[in-house]
């Protein structure tokens, strides 16, 4: 039977993010809390504690895991997600992400791993009075704009450097492991002019990084483009 998952980064405003859970109106089987890797980042010593109430209170009803990530780096941050909401959608689960709570770098994690995997992405607006916050207002979800479509022919580049551990040392290695150097001169050519018009559009896209070392030039997956080989599976 499938569920439907919620993903939550962890703040300091417990009431707010427990009150966010229970009037979302969306159903809840289970929870994915999101924490930092390190705990001796400010403040997150006190959102450990506060993610061990509210796993507490949650537990009692659903099921709750705990997820690491790196909150200095977005796009490392939205690969942990990204795996976690990889992993639930191949059970036949539905992902929706709370991001009530989370920090500014983790938000915008979030809004990443919501926008490649196509996962729904809401908040709930807190309610003042009198200056204040008494309660949340309403619920809110965030509308994620299209990914831009890249070709088939680019997916299965950043996905061959992925399987290749995250980099490929030529471009010509790179020809070689796509589709096999012809022996062709003119050919030859036309494979190398066609792998770096895909390559050169990847890096523009932010998905690889290139570095010259010697007389090749070394292709590496960035962070965004390890997330983006994972959901063009």
């Amino acid at each position: 039977m499938s569920k439907v998952v919620h993903i939550i980064p962890i703040g300091v405003n417990v009431e707010r993010l427990l009150d966010s859970i229970k009037g979302s109106g969306y159903p809840i089987q289970k929870v994915y809390i999101v924490l930092g890797k390190d705990k001796e980042l400010s403040g997150e010593k006190e959102i450990y504690a506060k993610a061990d109430e509210i796993e507490k209170t949650l537990k009692v009803l659903i099921e709750v895991e705990r997820v690491y990530v790196d909150k200095l780096n977005v796009y490392s941050s939205a690969l942990e997600i990204l795996k976690v909401i990889k992993k639930e959608l191949s059970e036949g689960n539905e992902v929706l992400i709370n991001a009530t709570d989370a920090p500014r770098t983790t938000v915008i994690s979030c809004y990443i791993a919501a926008q490649l995997s196509e996962s729904r992405l809401y908040i709930a607006l807190p309610k003042y009075e009198k200056g204040k916050e008494v309660g949340i207002d309403r619920i809110v979800e965030i509308p994620i704009p299209p990914l831009k479509k890249i070709s088939n022919d680019k997916v299965d580049i950043i996905k061959l450097i992925r399987d290749n551990g995250g980099e490929v040392e030529s471009i010509n290695k790179l020809i070689d492991l796509l589709e096999g150097r012809t022996g062709d001169q003119k050919k030859y050519m036309a494979q190398r002019a066609r792998m770096s018009y895909h390559l050169k559009g990847l890096e523009e896209d932010g998905l690889i990084q290139m570095k010259r070392e010697g007389k090749n030039v070394k292709i590496m997956l960035t962070d965004l483009g390890k997330a983006y080989a994972l959901m063009a599976e």
